[in-house]
């Protein structure tokens, strides 16, 4: 089983349901703060947790709120906590070629549109069946509203056999290895499109554009997030064609502690890409395309030589791999993912 959540975006919403859920959810987070100055009182029910609440809220939000609240044990304020609903109260349904959900508000139940992507579509299309769904929250992000919701997916063991390896760095941002065949993703567009991104950012700052500045990182931030989706769906695609059944990845832990920033500034632009994100990206589209995942341990997977297993630093030079005992050739990355793939130095504790 493989458990997502889906961002479902309402589809146009009116002035007037915008005001009501902006509405809902500001009763929301002042009764959480409520909860939380009154030391969150334990066993409340929704009858009795009305006492901390600013105005009417549905008894089917006002419990989740409870249950929200609760499970955040750390925070002792909340900005904003977002409405939340179950699968009970939350109600899921297609009418025509539009998918519609129903939830409920402080004045009634509402039933709006949603925009749904084709991979959303084919998952709501299974629900009850294969797509379990969860719990589902309310909230709005760069004045468009949306659903978080979460989904679980049953999930059929793929019948491949091969093992891929998966080497993720800076000068490329990942090489896939499968038996000898290699696939590689370059790091040079994306490091050019952020230096080119930092070098406005410095003119902005200059001119006390604050504004544009704050503009731009978030499109840098979305770019980076489709970039890293765009390559951990053309990766696992890729694998599926080739019959694998298992990727292993390196456990990256301390990653910019062991990579030296290159003098092209390289560092600069792709020290902070996050390689935790893609590789988990990799790991939820791999499972649930029944693909196990492993983790393996990354000491001297690009020094090592996949022919006669010799070890040493001098092996590798840039991007060159060459055996200093038998004289086997490659590249340097694509030697580490194959490495990888095998596990040369062991796997990772789960």
């Amino acid at each position: 089983m493989q458990t997502l959540t889906l961002r479902l975006q309402l589809h146009r919403p009116t002035k007037a349901k915008e005001s009501l859920y902006r509405e809902l959810t500001s009763r929301v987070t002042a009764l959480a703060n409520n909860l939380v100055a009154a030391g969150r009182p334990r066993k409340l029910t929704s009858k009795t947790a009305m006492g901390y609440a600013p105005a009417k809220i549905p008894s089917a939000v006002l419990n989740q709120a409870i249950r929200d609240v609760g499970a955040a044990r750390k925070v002792d304020h909340f900005r904003q906590l977002p409405p939340s609903f179950n699968n009970q109260n939350l109600r899921l349904q297609k009418a025509g070629d539009l998918w519609t959900v129903s939830f409920p508000t402080h004045t009634g139940r509402v039933r709006v549109p949603l925009a749904v992507t084709g991979r959303q579509e084919e998952l709501l299309s299974r629900l009850g069946t294969t797509v379990k769904q969860g719990a589902a929250k309310l909230y709005t992000k760069r004045g468009r509203w949306y659903l978080a919701l979460s989904v679980t997916v049953q999930v059929t063991p793929c019948v491949g056999t091969r093992t891929a390896g998966i080497d993720l760095g800076l000068r490329n941002l990942a090489v896939v290895n499968v038996d000898g065949a290699t696939l590689f993703f370059s790091g040079d567009r994306a490091a050019y499109v952020r230096r080119h991104m930092a070098d406005l950012r410095r003119r902005m700052g200059k001119a006390k554009a604050l504004g544009a500045i704050r503009r731009m990182k978030d499109t840098e931030a979305r770019w980076m997030k489709d970039l890293d989706h765009q390559v951990s769906r053309k990766i696992v695609d890729w694998c599926l064609a080739r019959g694998v059944g298992t990727i292993r990845m390196e456990d990256l832990k301390g990653i910019r502690l062991r990579r030296k920033r290159e003098r092209r500034d390289r560092g600069r632009s792709l020290h902070s890409w996050s390689f935790g994100r893609l590789q988990s990206f990799i790991a939820y589209k791999a499972n649930l395309a029944g693909i196990k995942m492993e983790w393996a341990v990354p000491r001297n997977t690009s020094r090592t030589c996949p022919v006669c297993g010799t070890t040493l630093k001098e092996n590798r030079s840039g991007v060159r791999f060459r055996c200093l005992s038998c004289g086997h050739l490659g590249h340097a990355d694509a030697v580490a993912a194959l490495n990888i793939g095998k596990a040369i130095s062991g796997l990772a504790a789960a």
